[in-house]
């Protein structure tokens, strides 16, 4: 951004332009063109008031304007009076952040951070097996500098931009933990996310989908796969806490596990419908599954579990989940930020609609503690839900193979 170009003048400029665009694409109906109009003039006004109020603060303000925070805090002002909790404005660091997540691979530090209240960095996440790992980074360190420059100088954005580049090069670090200040040293690595992990238990395969990334599909499948050559005869999804909008890898999963069918409908804003996963393949794995799910099951997961009732008869062991149906899309504005807009509310194309209420489950099972789950040993976890999904899916077995023999 250049800090040159004052505020007043953007919005000026970003105003001209708007008008320009209007007049070029306008329709030539009357009536349109009388509310495009009056569209127009009622933007005029609001840019001539942030004008004014931009003019006012810069001429009075007691303080030094941050140019890069006053400008993000515009933006996200805007997407938050649309009034809704998932539309946002998405910063260029954050943006960058969430492609590739997005896309299940990453180039970092091995570690996800925010910009903290008091402008430094806080670590949310360490992806396990990275040099952030091995070094013993924790969740809820402060990074004040890296490479000797300090975080507070060129702005937790910037600092951000910083932990990821080239693969392959150092950084050094500063964080700030209980009070104490220590100094690590990371390398740059490209990361596998890994979104959907597989295990075998007895007679079943458990895959666990956390989130939806560009790869989870991949994943899924060969999770599928493994538990198929070891002769699995049903099969556990949990998807306790996985939410997401991706369709792509939601599709990629179905196909596997489903006849052909109208998976998943999509209402749009103007009242019309779209079918937005359809199967059209004959093959498909007729596993008896079961499905985990918990108040963090939402929008993917609410529907991946939906449609698996409706068209695979899987049974719901867990809580219910969250009841969130409206699915998003990010649309990049060009100069590495972006805009995170709810676009549609979705449900099962089997006629389930998860809107406010959730999905109940078939088998009620609370958590009285966070679950831990071992996938090296799932037949010493402690987790009652998973235990639960186990006695279910073996008695799915059970009935099957009594089918079967009669």
């Amino acid at each position: 951004m250049n800090k040159k170009l004052s505020l007043g003048v953007c919005i000026s400029l970003i105003a001209v332009a708007c008008a320009v665009t209007f007049v070029l694409t306008m329709e030539l109906s009357r009536d349109n063109f009388n509310e495009r109009i009056a569209g127009v003039d009622e933007r005029e006004a609001i840019y001539a008031k942030l004008q004014n109020i931009d003019s006012y603060v810069r001429n009075n303000f007691f303080a030094p304007i941050d140019e890069e925070r006053l400008v993000n805090a515009i933006m996200s002002g805007y997407m938050a009076g649309l009034g809704d909790n998932k539309s946002r404005y998405i910063p260029d660091a954050e943006f960058y952040e969430l492609q590739q997540y997005t896309r299940g691979r990453v180039v970092t530090a091995g570690i996800q951070v925010v910009r903290n209240e008091n402008g430094y960095i806080r670590i949310t996440d360490v992806y396990e097996g990275s040099s952030a790992d091995l070094q013993g980074i924790e969740v809820d360190d402060i990074i004040t500098s890296i490479n000797n420059i300090q975080v507070l100088e060129i702005g937790a954005e910037s600092a951000i931009r910083l932990l990821s580049g080239e693969e392959g090069v150092r950084l050094v670090i500063t964080i700030q933990r209980d009070g104490e200040e220590r100094r690590f040293t990371l390398m740059r690595q490209d990361i596998e996310l890994i979104t959907a992990k597989g295990a075998q238990y007895g007679d079943f395969g458990f895959i666990r989908i956390s989130a939806f990334a560009e790869n989870t599909g991949e994943q899924f499948e060969r999770a599928l796969n493994e538990a198929l050559a070891n002769n699995a005869k049903g099969l556990i999804i949990d998807l306790r806490g996985t939410s997401g909008s991706l369709i792509a890898p939601q599709r990629q999963i179905l196909d596997r596990l489903l006849p052909r069918c109208t998976a998943a409908i999509a209402e749009l804003r103007n009242g019309s419908f779209n079918n937005i996963i359809e199967i059209t393949g004959d093959e498909f794995i007729a596993l008896p599954v079961t499905v985990i799910t918990d108040g963090g099951t939402a929008e993917g997961g609410e529907l991946l579990a939906a449609v698996l009732k409706d068209f695979a008869g899987a049974q719901i062991v867990g809580t219910a989940t969250k009841g969130d149906p409206i699915f998003t899309t990010t649309q990049s504005l060009g100069d590495g930020s972006a805009v995170l807009l709810s676009i549609m509310k979705v449900r099962s194309g089997g006629g389930t609609s998860f809107d406010g209420e959730g999905i109940r489950p078939d088998f009620l099972v609370e958590l009285t503690t966070p679950a831990e789950t071992n996938f090296n040993n799932l037949a010493e976890t402690r987790d009652l839900q998973i235990r639960k999904a186990f006695e279910v899916t073996e008695a799915r077995i059970s009935q099957t193979t009594i089918q079967e023999d009669n």
